[in-house]
């Protein structure tokens, strides 16, 4: 029964990604006969030619989302530092909830008055400035439960031993804190790379991100394109779980 039960759960987790996967590369939907094509794959290499909006839009999500990413880890770990050590620290915490009480629509509603003051809409700094209010607290949220009482001895120990605030955070902060950046940095990818509402509405349309690009072929009733964007959407983040394994959750062989 239990390996029914696991049959069951790939089957029901690998569906999607067959269906989207079959969708890129077949040219009918010729059910129930799935299997009998006929299949190209125009959709995939087109991928590769000059000037390919749904390339571009890959490019454009990477960029920001790597960006954003980053800064949310690195910022995010000063800050929760100088928070951990500080005397208001759950107070100061409590603030960095609030993007995640509302709806990200909301919270991107509540922002467009005043990127439309400073003339951000519509633009891709825009969209990356609304993108990083939104996600870097969470940064700040995840890596402030790293910070516990023997980390803060070790680094007052540091300092009282002569190290400055480089030589603590390369020599001893960082390497035990690396599992925590990359994890952080996972997260924050994430968040950003599926971001649909916020930058709809600060971007109005004018930022073409991946998942701006998927919902406009799925408006246009474009299956394959809609289907090879969905794959480019899916593909970043299987990767990232098959680092996250290598790296970080391998099994140390007892023997």
């Amino acid at each position: 029964m239990k390996r029914i039960g696991y049959l069951l759960t790939a089957s029901f987790l690998l569906l999607p990604l067959l269906t989207i996967g079959y969708l890129s590369v077949a040219t009918q939907w010729t059910f129930p006969k799935l299997w009998q094509g006929p299949f190209t794959m125009q959709y995939w290499s087109g991928l590769f030619q000059s000037g390919n909006a749904l390339a571009a839009s890959l490019a454009l999500s990477l960029g920001v989302s790597i960006t954003i990413a980053g800064s949310a880890a690195v910022f995010g770990f000063v800050a929760s530092k100088q928070l951990a050590f500080g005397a208001k620290t759950g107070r100061l915490l409590r603030l960095a909830y609030f993007p995640y009480l509302i709806a990200p629509v909301v919270f991107g509603s509540m922002l467009q008055f005043y990127f439309v003051r400073l003339g951000l809409t519509g633009s891709i700094a825009g969209v990356w400035l609304a993108q990083v209010l939104f996600v870097f607290p969470y940064g700040l949220l995840f890596l402030s439960t790293f910070w516990n009482d023997r980390l803060k001895q070790t680094a007052f120990q540091a300092t009282t031993l002569g190290a400055s605030s480089w030589q603590l955070y390369r020599s001893v902060l960082i390497p035990m804190a690396r599992p925590w950046l990359f994890i952080c940095f996972v997260q924050c990818f994430l968040i950003s790379w599926f971001e649909y509402g916020i930058t709809q509405l600060i971007g109005v349309g004018k930022v073409p991100t991946l998942t701006i690009r998927t919902m406009q072929y799925v408006r246009e009733a474009d299956p394959h394109q809609a289907a090879l964007a969905s794959c480019l959407m899916v593909l970043p983040v299987l990767l990232l779980l098959v680092v996250n394994q290598r790296l970080f959750l391998k099994r140390v062989d007892p023997s």
